[in-house]
């Protein structure tokens, strides 16, 4: 057992590989081929199932609609790469549209991706047919953002940017020059005086900012560190592709540590090390997780990601935004929020048929 917990600890200093929609832009592709582009266009879909754009029926007229402003007609052969930065907090998209799509709730948009922080760096790849979207590469993901979000650079000033020094957010949200940014976003700065840092802002200006809520690179992995901060996460809203949905929380956490995780729960399962498998009882689960590391372990079960705290006694203890969860008595309770609950103690042991991997970052 200790031999495990050895391995799945040497993990942490491991590379993660990159996943298809993720990208490291100092290799980027500076040329990209027609097909290749239309290819991730059109990569990805959604719920095979009724749905809404906004407070209507999406029809298969307003499905063409949404297809034909993504311009896969204007691609050219050979597509070249620009670059630039998001200005502020964005929201990258599916398909080019404000419009949430839904299957009765707009909280829930399938058509939202995630939100990128200020200062993304992104290759630009394409424009929608109206001129308002951008089809872009992100570090994280691939999709659509709004022109007026965006900044391009010119390419020694874009690879300029990657190589400043930056600092790492450590709070749950920072607040600098009327800009927000989410935990373990990164932001580039120029020189440091003590404990103030001259920031570089989206628009090109600079600020001097306190050493608050930031470090320098990324932090050393501890204990109490992760603690510190899931702890100073509880209580924030639930947001479907936004600051804190589960997979954005796990993403969020293990970025401060300078873990790179991709966006979304199913390929963060596949990431790390540990088992894929199902379990025939609560206490098969309990001792499994005897075996692994506290804050750094994720339990997955489809759709839905959560991070292992450790034990509270016997009690094993989970971290995750949630927006709605069945307890062990069947009825539903809607937290919205990240919470932490004990499996015992807040009836939530059922969760044992249903996770299918445990895995260490």
């Amino acid at each position: 057992m200790r031999l495990l917990i050895l391995l799945l600890s040497l993990s942490f200093a491991f590379s993660l590989e990159l996943f298809p929609q993720m990208a490291n832009l100092r290799s980027f592709h500076r040329q990209l081929e027609r097909e290749r582009l239309k290819a991730w266009l059109l990569e990805d879909s959604y719920p095979k199932t009724k749905l809404y754009l906004g407070n209507g029926p999406l029809t298969e007229r307003l499905m063409k609609k949404l297809l034909e402003n993504a311009n896969l007609d204007a691609v050219p052969q050979q597509v070249d790469v620009k670059y630039g930065i998001t200005l502020r907090r964005a929201d990258l998209k599916l398909l080019p549209t404000e419009l949430a799509v839904h299957r009765g709730n707009p909280e829930i948009d399938y058509n939202q991706y995630t939100a990128l922080d200020p200062l993304t760096p992104l290759a630009v790849l394409h424009r929608s047919k109206d001129g308002r979207w951008l089809y872009v590469q992100s570090p994280i993901m691939r999709g659509w953002l709004k022109a007026e979000d965006v900044r391009e650079l010119n390419e020694e000033e874009f690879f300029r940017l990657l190589d400043l020094p930056f600092l790492v957010v450590i709070k749950p949200k920072l607040k600098i020059g009327g800009l927000e940014y989410s935990m373990s976003a990164k932001i580039p700065y120029l020189s440091k005086e003590k404990d103030r840092y001259l920031v570089l802002m989206p628009d090109g200006s600079v600020e001097w900012i306190k050493g608050e809520g930031v470090i320098e690179g990324y932090w050393q992995f501890s204990e109490s560190k992760a603690k510190l901060l899931l702890d100073s996460l509880l209580g924030m809203p639930y947001e479907w592709g936004g600051f804190y949905d589960c997979s954005a929380l796990v993403r969020a956490f293990f970025g401060v540590f300078g873990i790179e995780l991709p966006r979304n729960s199913n390929q963060q399962a596949t990431a790390g090390r540990g088992v894929e498998r199902t379990f025939n009882s609560y206490q098969e689960l309990k001792e499994l997780l005897k075996t692994f590391p506290p804050y750094r372990t994720v339990l997955y079960m489809k759709g839905h990601i959560m991070i292992f705290g450790g034990f509270e006694g016997e009690d094993p203890v989970i971290y995750h935004a949630v927006y709605g969860i069945k307890r062990d008595d069947g009825k539903m309770v809607y937290p919205k929020a990240v919470v932490k609950n004990l499996l015992k103690k807040h009836e939530l042991t059922e969760i044992y048929k249903r996770i299918v991997a445990v895995k260490v970052y």
